[in-house]
C-alpha cells in the first residue's frame, strides 16, 4: 500500500527541465609545414601543433581541429571549398590565401631568409629548387632572373633535403635552401654561398574574413602571447625559425607577388 502511494506521488512531481549544453563550434586550422618538414609524421604533427591550436581555439571559445597539408597543391585545392577558418603557411602560400578572402592576423617574428648555394667552383648547368610555388622556388627564380642567369635545367623537388642531396650527388650544381640548412652544407665544405635571396615576411597565420574583426583580433593577441613551451613545440612542426609572433595585418607580400608573377604561376 505504501509502495503504491509512493509511486503515485512520483507521477505527479513536476518534470525537471533538461539543461542543454551546446557543443562548441569548430575552429578549423590548416597548416602546411613547408618544404623542410613536409614529411613530418602525422602523430608528431598533431602532438606538436596542438598547444598552438588549443590557444587559438580558447581565444574564440571554439574546439580546434587540425589539418596537415604536405604539398602546396593540396593547400590550393582546399581553398576552393573555403572550409578552413585559419591557415598557418609559408609566405608564398600566404599570398595565394590572401586572394581567397583571408586576412593576415600574425606572422612569426623572424623574417624569411634563404640563399642559392653552389658546389665550390662549379659551373652551374642545373639548379635544384623545392616544390613549385614554394618560397624557395619563386625567390630563387626571381634572383636568377635579376642576375641574368639562365641555367640549362631547373629541377623541382618536394623537400629541402632532396635539394641538398641533388647538390651533394652533383645532379645539380646549385640549389636554394633556407639559411639554416644552407649554413650546414657550407660548414661541410661542399658548397659556397652563391646569391642571397630577398628577405620577406615568413610563416603567417591567415584568418577567413567570415570571422568577425573582433575574433580575428582575439586570435592575433592569443598568438602573440603564446607561451615559450608552445612556441618550442610548434617549432618542431615547421622548418622556419620561430621565436614568437607579431601582430602584422599589413605584412608586405609585394616582393613575393612579383616573384610569383615572374615565375609564371
Amino acid at each position: 500500500m505504501h509502495r503504491r502511494s509512493f509511486l503515485a506521488g512520483l507521477a505527479v512531481l513536476p518534470a525537471l527541465p533538461l539543461v542543454a549544453h551546446a557543443a562548441k563550434p569548430s575552429l578549423n586550422i590548416g597548416i602546411y609545414p613547408g618544404t623542410g618538414k613536409a614529411d613530418i609524421l602525422m602523430g608528431d604533427f598533431r602532438a606538436y601543433a596542438m598547444p598552438f591550436a588549443e590557444v587559438l581555439g580558447a581565444a574564440v571559445d571554439a574546439q580546434p581541429k587540425l589539418t596537415l597539408f604536405r604539398t602546396i597543391r593540396s593547400v590550393m585545392a582546399s581553398l576552393k571549398s573555403g572550409r578552413l577558418d585559419l591557415y598557418f603557411v609559408p609566405p608564398s602560400v600566404a599570398v595565394a590565401v590572401l586572394d581567397h578572402d583571408y586576412s593576415p592576423v600574425v606572422r612569426v617574428r623572424d623574417q624569411a631568409t634563404g640563399v642559392l648555394v653552389r658546389r665550390k667552383g662549379a659551373t652551374v648547368k642545373a639548379v635544384a629548387l623545392t616544390e613549385k610555388e614554394s618560397w624557395l622556388d619563386v625567390m630563387a627564380r626571381h634572383t636568377l632572373k635579376n642576375n641574368k642567369i639562365q641555367p640549362e635545367k631547373i629541377y623541382n623537388f618536394k623537400t629541402q633535403d632532396d635539394v641538398a642531396l641533388a647538390i651533394e650527388r652533383n645532379y645539380a650544381q646549385a640549389g636554394s635552401l633556407r639559411s639554416g640548412m644552407a649554413n650546414q652544407l657550407v660548414e661541410k665544405g661542399l658548397v659556397e654561398v652563391w646569391y642571397p635571396l630577398p628577405t620577406t615576411p615568413d610563416f603567417t597565420l591567415m584568418a577567413t574574413n567570415r570571422l568577425s574583426a573582433s575574433d580575428r583580433d582575439k586570435l592575433g593577441v592569443a598568438a602573440a602571447g603564446l607561451s615559450a613551451s608552445a612556441i618550442e613545440s610548434l617549432q618542431k612542426t615547421i622548418h622556419s625559425k620561430v621565436t614568437g609572433f607579431v601582430i602584422d595585418k599589413e605584412a608586405d607580400y609585394r616582393m613575393i607577388k612579383q616573384a610569383i608573377s615572374e615565375a609564371g604561376y
